[in-house]
C-alpha cells in the first residue's frame, strides 16, 4: 500500500517564506511613506514655497477706467483685497455720487476731474469710509490688457443694450465688448444700473478664470504673474511700485494657489435725486461693509467720528 504523503513539512517553511515577504514588503513601503511625506495630509501645505498671509497683506484698491471719449462715464472700482481669508470684494461707486470734502460738494466724477485721483480718494473716503491704500488709473488697453490676462467673461447682457445680441442666455464677452458693455451710457436707470452691473462682470471675470480647470484653477494667473506686472506697470498710472508687488505677490499667490470663487461685489446702496442727476449713498452703507475693514481704520474710524 502507498504511503500517503506528509504535507505539513511543505506547508511550515511556505508560511515562513510568506510571512518574511510581508515584513520585507511592508518596511519598504513604510520607508517610501515616511521619507516621501505620503502619509501626511497636509503635505501639499506644508512643502509649499507660498506663504500663508495674515491681516497686514489685507489691501483696499481704487481702479479708474478713464476713457477719453466725451459721452463714456468715468468708472470706479474699489476692490478690497483678503489673501489670507481667500476672497477679495468690489465695489463700484457710481460716478455721479455726491461727497462733501473739506466743505466743498461735488460728484465723485468732479472731484476726479476737477482735482485728480487724490480728490477721488478723499470724496469716496468721506462719503463712503473706505479709504484706499493704492490707485490705478487704466485706460482702454490697459482695461482690456487685463481682461485679456482673466480670459474675458461669459455674461448675460441686460436686455435691450444696444451693440450686443438681445438674449436671455450668458454670452461670451471679449476685452472690447466688456469695456464696451462696462462704460455704457444709455442704462434706463443711468448710473445707479451701471454701477452694481460693473462689479458683477469683473466678480464673474476672476471668478470665471479659476474655473478653467478644475485641477489647476489659477494656475494659469499665477505662472504669468511677473511678467503681466512688468507689462501692466509701463500701461497704467499707478501709484503701485515694484516694492509693493514683491512685498504682496506671495500673498495673492496663496489666494489664487488655495481659493476657488474668491470674488464677490456689493452693492453702494442709495437713491438717485429728484433729477435724477446724481447719486445719494444710503447712511447705513459704511455699517454694510464694516466686515470687510475690520483689521483697518476704513469705515470705523469714521463712524466713530461721526
Amino acid at each position: 500500500m502507498a504511503k500517503r504523503k506528509k504535507k505539513g513539512h511543505v506547508a511550515i517553511p511556505f508560511l515562513i517564506t510568506l510571512l518574511v515577504g510581508i515584513l520585507l514588503i511592508g518596511g519598504v513601503a513604510m520607508f517610501i511613506f515616511r521619507n516621501l511625506g505620503i502619509n501626511d495630509i497636509n503635505v501639499i501645505e506644508w512643502n509649499s514655497t507660498v506663504k500663508k498671509p495674515t491681516a497686514a497683506d489685507n489691501m483696499t484698491l481704487l481702479f479708474v477706467l478713464d476713457e477719453p471719449a466725451d459721452n463714456e462715464p468715468l468708472t470706479f472700482l474699489t476692490a478690497r483685497v483678503m489673501p489670507a481669508d481667500k476672497k477679495m470684494v468690489f465695489i463700484c461707486f457710481p460716478s455721479n455720487m455726491l461727497s462733501v470734502v473739506n466743505g466743498r460738494q461735488d460728484t465723485l466724477a468732479g472731484f476726479y476731474e476737477n482735482g485728480g485721483i487724490q480728490a477721488a480718494e478723499a470724496a469716496i473716503e468721506s462719503e463712503a469710509g473706505i479709504s484706499t491704500d493704492r490707485y490705478i488709473i487704466l485706460d482702454s488697453a490697459a482695461f482690456q490688457k487685463i481682461c485679456n490676462i482673466f480670459g474675458g467673461v461669459y455674461y448675460q447682457v441686460p436686455a435691450g443694450t444696444v451693440g450686443f445680441t438681445d438674449s436671455s442666455d450668458a454670452q461670451y464677452l471679449g476685452p472690447g465688448q466688456m469695456e464696451k458693455l462696462i462704460t455704457y451710457p444709455l442704462f434706463e436707470q443711468g448710473e445707479i444700473e451701471r454701477s452694481p452691473m460693473v462689479a458683477d462682470i469683473i466678480t464673474e471675470m476672476v471668478d470665471q478664470a479659476g474655473l478653467e480647470s478644475e485641477q489647476d484653477g489659477y494656475k494659469r494667473i499665477i505662472d504669468s504673474m511677473d511678467n503681466n506686472f512688468k507689462t501692466l506697470i509701463n500701461m497704467m498710472e499707478t501709484d503701485i511700485t515694484s516694492l509693493d508687488y514683491n512685498d504682496k505677490k506671495s500673498a495673492l499667490k496663496y489666494m489664487y494657489t488655495y481659493g476657488s470663487n474668491i470674488a464677490s461685489f456689493r452693492i453702494a446702496t442709495g437713491e438717485n435725486g429728484e433729477e435724477n442727476d446724481v447719486f445719494m449713498l444710503n447712511g447705513d452703507f459704511k455699517d454694510s461693509v464694516k466686515d470687510l475693514f475690520a483689521d483697518s481704520g476704513s469705515t470705523e474710524t469714521q463712524a466713530a467720528s461721526e
